[in-house]
């Protein structure tokens, strides 16, 4: 990996700090991040810890997905982005103006390729010119259609190497039955070796990152509408799937 110092105390917030080093060594595989408004972790993961990926593992390549392809140049792809800038490692990679062309790590020719989903079959025809796809990303995992879905993804990604990190990461639907919230409550109950879940709200993020009008908008909606604020700042699901109305 390339020397660099990163700024940790600019780029992450203090609880991430022990997940960075558990994805550095590769503690899991999976990583699943469920998350109100504001708890950073779509900025940790696509513009911290991929980036970082890449330069610490030069045979790998990394495809970002967010399920329709039209939402990717102001999301996933604007995410990495700000990630090379806030570490300072802008110059080291070659960036397009658009996602249909992958991120480049210039000296070793690593690409950070960005996806839609809305045909699974398109990401066979994704070839790194070597090694292989060792790390994907699921941006706003609940829209996929299920995890027979993301499953057929990281079957067609993962042959040919090693080591491999699958993140994902969503604001938890209001549904309890969901199948992104069931799947991350499998996870958090069985406790598998593979995966690693992470929750956290923006009341873990410093307070000048966020804005004095977020905070504003978020203690407005508390006073208002207690439910609706749960659900979108607390990132709890608190429905039972069978509600029509309250």
């Amino acid at each position: 990996m390339a020397e660099i110092k990163i700024p940790l105390k600019d780029c992450i917030i203090p609880m991430y700090y022990d997940v960075l080093d558990d994805i550095f060594k590769h503690k899991h595989t999976h990583y699943v991040f469920p998350g109100g408004r504001g708890s950073t972790k779509s900025s940790f993961v696509g513009g911290i810890s991929i980036p970082l990926l890449i330069m610490q593992n030069p045979k790998i390549h990394a495809i970002c997905f967010r399920k329709v392809g039209n939402t990717i140049q102001n999301s996933i792809y604007s995410q990495v982005v700000w990630g090379l800038y806030q570490l300072g490692i802008e110059s080291l990679f070659t960036i397009p103006k658009t996602y249909s062309t992958p991120i480049t790590y210039n000296p070793t020719g690593q690409k950070i390729f960005f996806m839609g989903l809305d045909d699974p079959d398109k990401v066979k025809s994704v070839k790194p010119p070597f090694g292989y796809i060792g790390v994907t990303w699921f941006e706003e995992l609940d829209q996929f259609a299920g995890e027979a879905e993301r499953r057929k993804v990281t079957q067609s990604t993962m042959p040919g190497g090693d080591l491999f990190w699958d993140f994902r990461t969503f604001n938890p639907p209001i549904s309890k039955n969901n199948w992104a919230n069931e799947y991350t409550y499998d996870c958090e109950v069985k406790r598998t070796d593979s995966t690693l879940v992470v929750r956290n709200t923006y009341f873990d993020v410093p307070r000048h990152w966020l804005g004095e009008q977020f905070i504003e908008e978020a203690e407005e909606l508390k006073e208002i509408n207690p439910r609706a604020y749960q659900h979108e700042y607390m990132g709890e699901a608190i429905g039972t799937g069978g509600d029509v109305f309250q």
